[in-house]
């Protein structure tokens, strides 16, 4: 299981809801989510892409944000150029990845 859904299962427990309630509770904010959605969220089945709506929501449910539950470790890129460098760096190794890091952090010394 992921830190982020252990967080998010902490934070749900601490205020007493179980996945009816959290689908429950998204619903009353627009947003529609099967239970399986949901709880596959809870349990780190679901992937880390989400929507930022429906995240949004989620972290207004549990009364948390993202940096809580996240440990400050994941930071929400939204600009078009950095969000698509992101992308287009999942799908290097390691070593490539660290290069352009090397990279970007030698151009912004300059």
């Amino acid at each position: 299981m992921s830190k982020v859904s252990v967080n998010l299962s902490r934070q749900r427990d601490a205020l007493g809801m179980d996945v009816d309630d959290v689908v429950s509770a998204l619903a009353e904010r627009g947003i529609i989510r099967a239970y399986s959605t949901v709880a596959a969220w809870f349990n780190g089945t679901r992937g880390s892409r989400w929507d930022m709506k429906e995240l949004k929501a989620l972290l207004d449910v549990l009364q948390t944000d993202l940096d809580s539950i996240t440990e400050g470790e994941v930071e929400l890129v939204e600009e078009k150029v950095q969000a698509a460098t992101a992308r287009a760096m999942r799908g290097l190794t390691d070593e490539q990845q660290q290069a352009i890091l090397a990279m970007a952090k030698a151009m912004q010394a300059k």
